[in-house]
């Protein structure tokens, strides 16, 4: 080819790039980045999103949803306010406590309506009296599940600042690892944690299912998103919710999903599912009622005096259009 030809080319080419760009910029703007945190990596309520995720459902909404797994609650809540995130998996105490701090985020979908928290020990502690001196595994101070913990100790007569001793160590996943090994006695955990601890013969002392108003999974985003990325937001949200519906009706599907994720054996998995989905709601909604209980549970949790409404913390506007088409 002579140099003439080469130069042509590489004019061509260039003509070419630069009408290109114009359409190239316009699909990278029509599917946003969406980024979220989530605690539970190995949790049932983080399989929602990684359904979504599976599924195409978030592709299929033109996003790119970018989740970060792994991450302590506190620390979400922290990016969601500080904005390095769009939303989060964390809606318990640790979010309201932002919320009575100034920090203007909403709760936006919720994953569940009682909480799947379970309280497993060593085979040498039958009862909540054998708990004198025991190590118990929660995961944050002030989350819903030590929240929890706290509650049922003193339900069952144990006070739990004198006659044992609370660590803190992290979510489910991390927690059964630390009590097959020995290095703690009691731990709350969640699935499938509970069921591997039950498969190994671990003593069940008590399950948390009663306890009303215990948040463990959900959306919440920061109203700047909600408000001028509003776009973004519904479509997140309906992807989401049909992550939510993929995992309540299709449980071959869900199981392995989750096996991958979870890095369960099949079986495992859908074990896993049968014994979640009774805790998880249909449509991402609680009730008004509910609302108040959900509050009543966390500003307790926090302990405080300190008062808001629903309409501060809730925002289920995107969630009530969606289930109406």
């Amino acid at each position: 080819m002579s140099n003439k030809s080469s130069a042509l080319s590489a004019i061509s080419l260039f003509i070419l790039i630069f009408r290109l760009l114009p359409s190239l910029s316009e699909a990278a703007e029509s599917r946003p980045v969406v980024s979220l945190s989530s605690p539970g990596a190995g949790s049932a309520y983080a399989m929602v999103f990684r359904i979504a995720e599976e599924q195409g459902f978030y592709l299929d909404e033109g996003l790119d949803v970018r989740i970060l797994s792994g991450v302590k609650t506190a620390t979400s809540v922290q990016m969601l306010v500080g904005g390095t995130v769009d939303a989060t998996q964390t809606v318990g105490p640790t979010t309201l406590a932002a919320m009575l701090q100034g920090a203007a985020l909403k709760i936006v979908m919720v994953f569940n309506d009682k909480p799947a928290y379970s309280l497993y020990a060593k085979k040498h502690i039958r009862a909540f009296s054998d708990l004198k001196g025991a190590k118990v595994a929660s995961s944050t101070p002030g989350s819903t599940n030590d929240r929890l913990l706290k509650i049922v100790l003193e339900k069952n007569g144990v006070d739990w600042k004198r006659d044992l001793q609370i660590v803190y160590i992290g979510t489910s996943d991390v927690v059964i690892k630390a009590l097959l090994a020995g290095s703690i006695d009691v731990a709350v955990l969640s699935h499938p944690g509970n069921l591997i601890a039950k498969d190994a013969g671990y003593v069940e002392l008590a399950s948390f299912e009663k306890e009303v108003g215990a948040l463990t999974g959900g959306v919440a985003v920061s109203e700047s998103f909600l408000t001028k990325r509003r776009d973004a937001a519904v479509r997140f949200l309906r992807a989401t919710l049909k992550g939510l519906k993929f995992f309540k009706n299709n449980r071959e599907g869900s199981a392995k999903i989750m096996a991958k994720q979870m890095n369960l054996p099949y079986e495992a998995a859908l074990k896993t599912h049968d014994a979640s989905t009774p805790f998880f709601v249909s449509d991402g909604l609680i009730s008004e009622d509910f609302q108040d209980k959900v509050l009543d549970f966390e500003l307790k949790a926090i302990g405080t005096d300190k008062k808001i409404s629903r309409e501060q913390v809730f925002d289920f506007s995107i969630m009530k259009s969606l289930a109406t088409k």
